[in-house]
């Protein structure tokens, strides 16, 4: 849900030259916002649209590293698994926070 607000914020900021895209609401929509980003203000709203995900993302990992506390100290092993499956969840959405950071540094960056 917290996606679609930010790509629906991007898509608004962006709207200008890309109105008939918009309301195409086709599946890359957001590859063609990417690629055809040139002025400050639309790297600008790709970088709040990323700086979006990556909160996300973190948001995603503290869920699932408290999930994973919640199964640890367990001697069973089914329980052992979960956990470990939440940390694995936890550490892939801390990546993913990672490189959407970088994405949003780099459309700051050409913002300027």
């Amino acid at each position: 849900m917290r996606r679609l607000i930010f790509l629906s914020a991007a898509i608004a900021l962006l709207a200008g030259p890309f109105a008939p895209l918009a309301a195409a609401a086709d599946p890359s929509l957001e590859e063609v916002l990417i690629e055809s980003a040139s002025t400050p203000q639309q790297h600008a709203a790709l970088a709040n649209y990323y700086a979006g995900k990556a909160a996300d993302a973190r948001k995603e990992a503290e869920y699932h590293r408290s999930m994973g506390k919640a199964y640890g100290g367990v001697k069973a092993s089914q329980l052992a698994m979960m956990k470990d499956h939440c940390d694995k969840l936890a550490t892939l959405y801390d990546a993913e926070a990672k490189e959407f950071d970088t994405m949003a540094s780099m459309h700051r960056g050409m913002a300027k």
